[in-house]
């Protein structure tokens, strides 16, 4: 039963997240005040309030005799938000039954009582399907049957004749839910046929839900062909007479992905199955894109789509000999990533410097619908392709005007593998991933090795005691991340570099790779692994550390790289030294040659070729960075450095309130090259269901192609020596940041780990 349980669990959230985002439309819409509330879950109390409240007091119209239409629009809305919710296992403060609330509504349709005329024919059929889901949702089967069971004049004349498809699926999926698969045939068969076939019905685009549930029934029971042939007519049929909406895209996005797992689970008919896989992505992509890039991360259906990508993640790794699968689970992983940098930077709008904050600006008004949600289906068409014309021109305007990371962080496009494959040039590429499943079971990883030949390779793997033991903690003790500073224990490199790193990269380190002749790897890691320190993992039991077998770089997202490899240091060099609050830098200042002084150390202009450095004309280093006349090539800032996402901030006295922010760094013309001796700076963290943001997200948004950071808190005297160590190495001539880093951290290699280790070199 597992592809069945899949099956209808996807379908019912997808379902449910259709529902709830139509509310939270409508909501946002209405609610001027909506899009400055913080988190996603404070976004649906603050809507489901304002839903209750309209259905207590009526509506704001000036029609009186509407007053139950609103109120029960209001409790739908609410009992649509709150089911899915309840679905994704988001607890809101304010509890409520959802059922009661699907039955409040309908109360408002049925002044004269149940069974008695409705006031609105539609809005009772709609709201009796939902309110059968609702109770097959939570396990209230006998009841969601016994009102499910419908008599076909109360569909006639309505409208919504073709919602009869959903309700006989909540049958369905009702029964297979109690075990009893065999009765579905019974229940929906005969009668279903007849009504089907009938001329009137046999156009209805939603015929395909009633061939969809019949299909998951055959399936459970092992007719494995006859399920999958059912599902292949009702997959036509959809995609003959559905309607260009949204709705009809998640009807056909579970159909299609259904089948493609259908085929895999019976016949492993990998070329088919991918082609259907690949198909469901393109459709998951027109849902994101027509939701909007700047809310996509904050919605029902986002979340939705989320756990979409970890199912279509899954059977790629199923069909792993297949190089489309492979490719198809890499482009998974890249989108599911992809989740919309720009709705980070609309949530932070009074951070933004001016210019970042005008694109957002445009960006959010190109995608608002300014045409009725009701208009023909040619309206609607024309405005969306209007919305992509001007969605494109702004990209254009982006990449040709600041850069192309900033064009795919503000308006994303799919990503091209062959594009990427390019960019990638004679580097190896790892990409991680984690991502949840429709069946909710958790975080599945998944990862892929991308040769210097362009050879991809995807699976799936289950982090092991060691990956537990660092992360998150085992036989009572913390995470050996969190106490790495604290004590002498150490995790198992090896092990750790075993349990994550594919056995071909493990292969191609021991065997391929020397000190001298290191492979270039790219790694992009997600979630948790962006906080590991990759360097120190040991490739063999000899304790051989990855960083003697690789030029290590880091990349937030893969889409990120648009470059081969990151330019030579040149100057003229930047340089702040912040030698305040026991802040080390002597080391740093003897590199740079920079003049001892009893007060704090000027913000100065070096050369890399031994010539004196000199103050800058300018005390703030933001002010330099603006000035594009300065011709900056390399950055040295040494200063502390603390906070999370576009808050994250480097201690600059002479900045405006003694800090220079993510955000602020956003509007800053970075050099090619960037070293930033401060804690935490380098932390580029993939939260749940967002991409990263912080400063070196800044900084390479800013232009800059390389910067070196700290993932953590390194102590002052080690991060100095570091710190000192690379601008010897820098000043030498002729050598890329990330050739530097790795350098300096062979030359400590034996050394505890905070004091090298926790050094990552990012590029795009």
């Amino acid at each position: 039963m597992t592809v069945t349980s899949r099956s209808l669990a996807r379908d019912t959230m997808l379902t449910l997240a259709q529902h709830a985002e139509d509310a939270m439309v409508a909501f946002r819409n209405r609610d001027k005040l909506a899009v400055a509330v913080g988190s996603e879950r404070a976004m649906f109390q603050h809507a489901v309030q304002a839903y209750l409240k309209q259905a207590a007091s009526g509506s704001d119209e000036t029609r009186a005799d509407l007053d139950w239409s609103n109120r029960s629009i209001a409790l739908r809305n609410a009992a649509d938000i709150l089911g899915f919710c309840a679905f994704m296992g988001t607890e809101l403060p304010d509890q409520h039954d959802v059922e009661e609330l699907y039955r409040a509504a309908l109360a408002q349709l049925r002044p004269l009582g149940t069974g008695k005329p409705a006031l609105d024919r539609l809005s009772e059929v709609t709201t009796t399907y939902r309110l059968v889901r609702s109770l097959r949702v939570g396990g209230r089967h006998t009841e969601a049957l016994r009102e499910a069971r419908l008599d076909p004049p109360f569909y006639k004349a309505s409208g919504a004749e073709p919602r009869i498809a959903d309700v006989q699926f909540e049958t369905g999926a009702c029964l297979l839910a109690m075990g009893r698969p065999r009765q579905v045939f019974k229940a929906l068969g005969e009668s279903g046929e007849a009504y089907w076939e009938a001329t009137e019905a046999a156009a209805y685009s939603t015929r395909h839900r009633y061939g969809f549930v019949l299909a998951l029934a055959e399936q459970s029971v092992g007719e494995w062909d006859r399920a999958i042939q059912r599902m292949e007519v009702a997959l036509e049929h959809l995609v003959r007479h559905r309607v260009p909406d949204t709705r009809h895209l998640t009807y056909e996005l579970s159909l299609t992905l259904t089948l493609a797992e259908t085929l895999a689970a019976a016949f492993s008919r990998s070329e088919r199955a991918v082609t259907l896989a690949q198909q469901a992505l393109d459709v998951a992509e027109q849902i994101r894109e027509r939701w909007g890039v700047i809310a996509r991360a904050r919605t029902p259906l986002s979340r939705a789509i989320r756990r979409v990508y970890g199912d279509l993640a899954l059977l790629a790794a199923q069909l792993r000999d297949s190089t489309m699968a492979a490719q198809l689970g890499l482009r998974v992983c890249l989108s599911a990533k992809q989740t919309g940098f720009a709705s980070h930077l609309r949530a932070a709008e009074p951070l933004l410097p001016p210019r970042i904050r005008g694109l957002v600006t445009q960006a959010l008004a190109a995608e608002r619908l300014t045409v009725a949600p009701e208009s023909s289906q040619d309206v609607l068409r024309d405005h969306r392709q209007q919305q992509d014309r001007t969605l494109a021109v702004l990209r254009d305007t982006i990449q040709r005007r600041i850069n192309p990371m900033l064009a795919d962080m503000i308006v994303p496009t799919a990503t091209d593998v062959s594009d990427l494959l390019r960019a990638l040039g004679a580097r190896h590429a790892l990409d991680l991933a984690g991502l949840p499943d429709s069946l909710a079971e958790g975080t599945n990883w998944f990862r892929t090795l991308i040769t210097p030949t362009g050879d991809v390779l995807f699976d799936n793997f289950v982090p092991g005691d060691h990956f537990d033991a660092y992360f998150a903690g085992r036989g009572g003790q913390q995470p050996f991340k969190d106490r790495l500073h604290h004590d002498d224990a150490q995790p198992n490199w090896h092990a750790l570099a075993v349990e994550i790193l594919p056995d071909e990269l493990l292969h191609r380190l021991r065997e391929s790779a020397t000190e001298e002749n290191p492979l270039e790897l790219l790694i992009s890691a997600h979630q948790e692994l962006s906080l590991l320190p990759w360097a120190a993992l040991k490739v063999d039991e000899a304790g051989t550390r990855l960083v003697h077998r690789a030029v290590l770089t880091h990349t937030p997202a893969l889409t990120c790289v648009s470059r081969p490899h990151p330019p030579a240091v040149s100057g003229p060099a930047l340089v702040q030294l912040i030698a305040e609050n026991d802040l080390w830098v002597e080391g740093e200042r003897q590199a740079w040659n920079l003049p001892v002084t009893d007060g704090p150390i000027p913000l100065s202009r070096c050369a890399l070729d031994g010539e004196p450095p000199l103050p800058t004309t300018r005390t703030r280093l933001s002010d330099e960075l603006l000035d594009p006349e300065e011709g900056w090539r390399f950055v040295h800032i040494a200063a502390h450095g603390d906070g999370t996402g576009l808050d994250q901030y480097l201690a600059l006295p002479a900045e405006a309130a003694g800090q220079l922010s993510a955000a602020q760094a956003l509007a800053l013309r970075w050099p090619e090259s960037t070293l930033m001796a401060s804690c935490h700076i380098g932390r580029v963290v993939n939260v749940a269901e967002a991409e990263p943001v912080g400063f070196v997200m800044a900084v390479l948004t800013g232009g800059s192609q390389c910067v070196v950071a700290a993932i953590d808190k390194v102590p002052d005297v080690p991060a100095g020596r570091m710190s000192r160590h690379l601008v010897q190495i820098i000043r030498g001539g002729g050598v890329r940041l990330d050739h530097a880093l790795r350098r300096a951290q062979l030359n400590r290699a034996r050394e505890h780990e905070l004091s090298w280790a926790l050094f990552n070199a990012y590029v795009r």
